[in-house]
């Protein structure tokens, strides 16, 4: 049984406890000496009571209004950090050239946190709460005006950011003027949280103290009204006689409640049954999905070896031509013009018309052998076999610069014996393929190739200041349009490497791409 209908119990029966004695005591007390002790005082008691109630409802809602309307500021100052910080970071992606991420989202989230300092300033609907009345506090208001004025700030500063892109990249001077505004924006809406945070803790206090004297007043009024409720006999038993009535309708609650726990109990059980099955049904969905993902892997296995296969015999294939072109067709042109020669050679002086034709077909015959040697160390690079990968690397470079219009520079260091012997020739490829592009669509002024170790990771990098094009669009072309790209890309992830494209139109394009260095490398 609770205790509060222990105690009801007890109460409702002198003869089993002292309850009853102690009121009959109280009362033959208080008649011997409280005659004087008239009904209109305890009136005016509990006129007292209700009074102070009222006082201290109206209090406490007005304290509660106060506190509520801090927290609806300080959740507002929290959103408008939120979206700054959001703006901050959308900014700074779409300068760099994420695809996902537009200057429009940006500035979206810029506003929504203009608006917010306006509802801070004046009032009006926040994102979560409603800040009912304007700002009154002058101090609170002042910092509220600095951080607007802030964010018009970082506004302009992202709008000059924005049109301004050759000098605002990373380690700019705006960009360090933008991130000290951004730095002050936070100190300033932090002090304005840590002032609500003292205001809100001074009202609690103010509260704390008010309360405390009502609520030694109302003590001592509830025991003088108590003293004079026990002095009357007839408010004793109509009291015993409420908490008899109250006792019953416990009883039958608890009833109802005991009935009530049994429903629950029956639909508790009936729940575990239906979650159970459904956590069969899941663990059955969970292991056919287990047994997918193991055959999707062993599909992108095989393919993956498929690939490396057909880029293996590519190459084996590559290196017969060159040799039939260097050794079959070479040695015919050779053939051809030492019989040009001899025809030469033989030719009388007045047949000169026949001899400059024949000078005229050896000089073709030469730039013929020159192309034809030309082929032959685009489709196997002697270079690599004799020199090295550094080697062929600054031969592929100079073979670049022989273009009229293009300055090419090159910062290559000795890298032969950080990478396999058997990843050389791919390496050499991507780089082949990579310099191809800039050399045949690039139309560029300025090509940079950069071969350095970082740590435990060779890269290597093209960069031109070319036409450049979208990489969104090259993904989406067709196969024989977008095979050079898929190429670098599969040969890169055959050596455990990863490759990454940037390229923005008029801007120019970047390829780099890094793979580990083989253990034992110095």
């Amino acid at each position: 049984m609770p205790r509060f209908l222990k105690f009801a119990s007890k109460s409702s029966n002198p003869g089993r406890g002292g309850t009853a004695f102690t009121v009959t005591t109280f009362k033959e007390h208080m008649s011997g000496s409280g005659k004087s002790w008239q009904w209109y005082r305890l009136s005016t008691t509990v006129l007292m009571l209700g009074a102070l109630s009222i006082v201290l409802l109206l209090w406490v809602e007005r304290v509660s209004n106060k506190l509520q309307m801090d927290e609806n500021l300080s959740d507002a100052i929290m959103d408008i950090q939120i979206h700054t910080a959001t703006y901050h970071l959308k900014l700074e992606e779409a300068i760099n050239g994420v695809a996902s991420v537009t200057l429009k989202d940006a500035y979206a989230d810029l506003d929504q946190a203009a608006n917010l300092i306006d509802v801070v300033l004046n009032g009006g609907e926040a994102e979560l709460s409603r800040v009912e009345e304007p700002l009154k506090v002058p101090a609170l208001r002042l910092q509220a005006e600095e951080i607007k004025s802030l964010l018009i700030k970082l506004r302009e500063l992202g709008r000059e950011r924005q049109q301004r892109t050759d000098i605002s990249g990373s380690g700019s001077a705006l960009e360090y003027e933008f991130d000290a505004v951004f730095k002050e924006f936070l100190k300033k809406t932090r002090g304005l949280e840590e002032t609500l945070e003292r205001d809100e803790a001074d009202n609690k206090k103010k509260s704390r103290r008010l309360f405390l004297g009502i609520m030694v007043v109302w003590t001592f009024l509830v025991f003088a009204s108590t003293a004079g409720l026990w002095s009357r006999e007839s408010g004793r038993k109509r009291a015993e006689e409420a908490l008899r009535e109250t006792n019953e309708r416990l009883f039958s609650q608890t009833e109802e409640l005991t009935e009530h726990r049994e429903r629950l109990t029956e639909l508790v059980e009936k729940r575990t049954a239906e979650l159970t099955v459904a956590y069969e049904q899941a663990k059955t969905e969970m292991a056919e999905r287990m047994q997918t993902c193991e055959m999707l892997k062993e599909t992108e296995r095989q393919i993956s070896e498929l690939s490396s296969k057909l880029l293996s015999a590519q190459e084996i294939e590559r290196k017969r031509i060159s040799m039939e072109l260097h050794d079959e067709l070479g040695q015919a042109l050779t053939a051809m013009k030492l019989r040009i020669r001899d025809v030469e050679k033989g030719l009388r002086e007045d047949q000169g018309a026949i001899r400059q034709e024949c000078e005229g077909l050896l000089e073709y015959i030469n730039q013929v052998i020159d192309d034809v040697r030309r082929l032959s160390l685009a489709l196997s690079p002697t270079v690599l076999e004799d020199l090295g990968l550094a080697s062929a690397l600054h031969w592929l470079v100079s073979y670049l610069s022989k273009i009229p219009s293009l300055k090419i520079t090159a910062d290559i260091d000795d890298i032969d014996h950080l990478i396999p012997r058997n990843h050389w020739i791919t390496i050499y490829r991507v780089m082949q393929e990579a310099l191809t592009n800039v050399g045949k669509h690039a139309q560029a002024e300025n090509v940079a190739v950069v071969v350095r170790r970082h740590d435990d990771r060779v890269a290597f990098s093209v960069e031109d200041d070319g036409k450049g094009f979208d990489p969104e669009q090259a993904s989406m072309k067709n196969a024989s349009e977008g095979f050079g790209l898929m190429t670098m890309n599969e040969r890169v992830n055959m050596m455990g490497g990863i490759l990454d494209l940037w390229s923005r139109e008029e801007k120019g394009t970047r390829v780099t791409f890094s793979i580990p260095v083989q253990k034992g490398g110095a």
